[in-house]
């Protein structure tokens, strides 16, 4: 998901990728935050974490980094780069409020979240906020498709993982295709409704195949 300020000048390094030192502090801290939050939740919550060695959360833990930085992140820098490539000021920015919810949902064994968006400021078009949009969603189903691909070949820790990406990139790419502004799929289906029919049946197929596998 990602939000739009009012229009400012294009950034400096137009149409490529730019980071400030402010967004690496905020994705630093909503990849670990995060990735403690989800660790604690497979943890089954605060009574899980009393349960549980500490060798076992660690591996929570490196799974759970994986996760987010391969689904969450990778969604929210999808975002960015479509909009710099158009020339457009874009960068990621936590939201502290919503990063307290998910270390406090995590602690009832729950992962609920929404640690941050990409801003957006520049001289977008209709279109190219379509293709802003969409960039998210798509990449949440490439590695969603890329995991279900590669499920069959792995096996024990590394099956976990590979599952657990085809299933939370599904559910991303398919919350955020939703049709309900400020999510991706508002935006999407008013650029482009055959685009966003064609996303939203391969979300729905890779979540379902997910599950079922």
């Amino acid at each position: 998901m990602h939000r739009f300020n009012d229009p400012i000048p294009v950034n400096p390094g137009f149409k490529k990728p730019v980071f400030s030192r402010v967004e690496i502090k905020d994705i630093i801290l909503a990849v670990i935050l995060l990735s403690v939050a989800m660790a604690i939740a497979l943890s089954g919550g605060l009574s899980g974490l009393y349960k549980i060695g500490y060798e076992l959360f660690l591996l929570f833990l490196a799974i759970s980094a994986v996760l987010i930085i391969f689904s969450f992140m990778l969604h929210e820098l999808a975002h960015k780069f479509v909009a710099q490539k158009y020339g457009a000021w874009a960068e990621f920015r936590v939201h502290p409020r919503g990063l307290m919810l998910a270390l406090v949902m995590s602690l009832f064994g729950i992962l609920f979240a929404a640690p941050g968006a990409v801003y957006i400021n520049g001289r977008i078009t209709q279109d190219m906020n379509g293709r802003i949009s969409m960039a998210g969603p798509l990449v949440n189903l490439l590695l969603s498709t890329g995991a279900l691909l590669f499920m069959p070949f792995t096996g024990g820790i590394l099956y976990l993982v590979v599952y657990m990406m085809a299933y939370f990139n599904a559910f991303l790419a398919l919350f955020n295709l939703l049709p309900i502004p400020p999510l991706d799929g508002s935006k999407v289906i008013r650029w482009n409704k055959v685009v966003y029919a064609v996303m939203m049946v391969w979300s729905i197929a890779v979540l379902a195949l997910s599950i079922l596998l």
